[in-house]
């Protein structure tokens, strides 16, 4: 069984879904030639940065796994924050070109164009994510019980992966002015039923139980020393919330954008496939407040990056989200 998706014309219905839950599932926003592509790319990776081979399940232990594969969630490569990012030969994210489509894909835009009210938007340089079979082995389960924000309950900041900062504007100015709606998304490039793992979430918690959340306790939890200066917030073991989590199964080529103020994470691979996704999220060019487009920073260290792999070259719509180019 898969959670309930709509169709990339059914615009009404899914805002509606969305601001109900929390979180809506958009069907077919990729082909089977661009699912095969990103499968392509995610096996590459792990055969380039570890000694794997696809066809040999012997192969896919942590003797050959690649050491910078995230133990938690997955996540296929290092945190893509700025100073990484002036490194890319540690990422490979500019060595995959179906990834670089993927982000400027024209319907995943129109998606969070439509529930963002703006087509001006940029979109993050983030990574795939890859799950190992548990049923071959309990020892590859990432985290079961993972539940957490990127946008923190208290000061409002929000994760900069795959963003640059924007260095003028301060963590008060942040928490004053908020009210700036933060999405985050990603796309099943295999299938992912509730057997191989995958997204969940508190469903319904973004809004005033979110407000009501943080009110409760910001005395306390809030002023935790290694809790009130992150933006990554994780949820207290105790609480109760941790009873209602959804799992959110997903078919090939789905996109899933979720609003930051609801708690979530990956629950693990129980499976005998392998689950794998890319993470993309995008922001509107004129409330972007913290976050400036990477390619758009007028750095000369970014500069001097090959960030493109040979044969791919961005489309007219992927310079504007890529910030290469403004939006008119």
């Amino acid at each position: 069984m898969y959670w309930p998706s709509y169709s990339i014309d059914e615009v009404s219905a899914y805002r509606s879904a969305f601001e109900r839950d929390g979180f809506v599932v958009i069907e077919n926003v990729l082909s089977e030639q661009e699912i095969s592509a990103s499968q392509g790319e995610v096996w590459l990776y792990l055969e380039t940065k570890g000694t794997v081979d696809r066809r040999d399940p012997n192969s896919w232990g942590n003797s050959h796994w690649p050491k910078d594969i995230c133990r938690n969630g997955g996540f296929m490569g290092r945190f893509p924050y700025m100073r990484r990012l002036y490194h890319l030969d540690h990422t490979l994210m500019n060595q995959q070109p179906q990834a670089w489509r993927n982000r400027e894909n024209p319907l995943i835009h129109r998606v969070f164009a439509d529930l963002l009210e703006t087509e001006k938007l940029w979109v993050s340089l983030d990574r795939y994510g890859v799950m190992r079979p548990g049923q071959i082995s309990s020892d590859w389960m990432t985290k079961c019980d993972w539940l957490h924000w990127d946008l923190s309950p208290f000061h409002f900041g929000t994760s900069a992966a795959g963003f640059a900062p924007n260095l003028d504007f301060s963590r008060d100015e942040i928490c004053a002015s908020y009210g700036s709606r933060r999405l985050q998304g990603l796309v099943a490039i295999t299938d992912c039923p509730e057997s191989v793992g995958g997204f969940h979430c508190v469903k319904g918690f973004h809004g005033e139980r979110f407000f009501r959340w943080r009110s409760a306790n910001i005395e306390g939890y809030g002023e935790l020393e290694d809790v009130k200066s992150r933006n990554f917030v994780e949820v207290p073991g105790e609480d109760p919330m941790r009873k209602e989590i959804t799992r959110v199964p997903m078919r090939a080529g789905s996109l899933l954008v979720w609003d930051s103020q609801l708690p979530h994470g990956n629950f693990p691979n129980q499976g005998k496939d392998f689950r794998m996704v890319q993470y993309i999220k995008m922001i509107p060019v004129d409330d972007a407040r913290e976050f400036l487009p990477i390619l758009g920073v007028d750095d000369d260290r970014l500069k001097e990056q090959k960030w493109f792999p040979p044969g791919y070259e961005p489309s007219a719509l992927g310079r504007k989200l890529f910030g290469m180019d403004p939006w008119s």
